[in-house]
């Protein structure tokens, strides 16, 4: 099975690994491949073929490891609606708001309230019904 490569890729590791064997110079090979100087000289500096990886090295993350514990712990207790849970952890933490706190539960697989915690889980009050809404019904 051959390789499929990006339809607007420049180089790919056949054409990487003759540049890195080639004795042409740089700007030899630039013109002979129409790619930059640039990526003639990378590609001859490297002592791999296959493409670097897009990955960030490292990943800031607003909510320390504390901070997502601490909303694991309360949320894990109380079991509260995540703008009630948003309210009060933006009391105590800055950074924290809806979306931090609701990947961090999606981190932890507790988005959901478990079927044995609904009972403890907060549920809507009952109205009485208006005249209109008895009427409609």
């Amino acid at each position: 099975m051959s390789q499929v490569y990006h339809p607007n890729a420049k180089t790919n590791q056949h054409l990487r690994e003759i540049i890195q064997k080639s004795d042409l110079t740089n700007v030899e090979l630039a013109n002979k491949y129409n790619v930059n100087v640039k990526t003639i000289s990378k590609h001859k500096n490297r002592d791999f073929l296959n493409d670097k990886s897009s990955r960030p090295d490292s990943i800031k993350y607003a909510l320390t490891p504390l901070e997502k514990e601490l909303i694991r712990a309360i949320i894990t207790l109380t079991w509260m609606e995540l703008d009630d849970l948003t309210d009060t952890m933006a009391a105590i933490i800055p950074n924290a708001n809806r979306s931090n706190i609701y990947r961090t539960l999606k981190a932890f697989d507790i988005n959901k309230v478990p079927e044995e915690q609904k009972e403890k889980a907060k549920k809507f009050k009952e109205y009485a019904q208006t005249k209109w809404q008895s009427a409609l019904i």
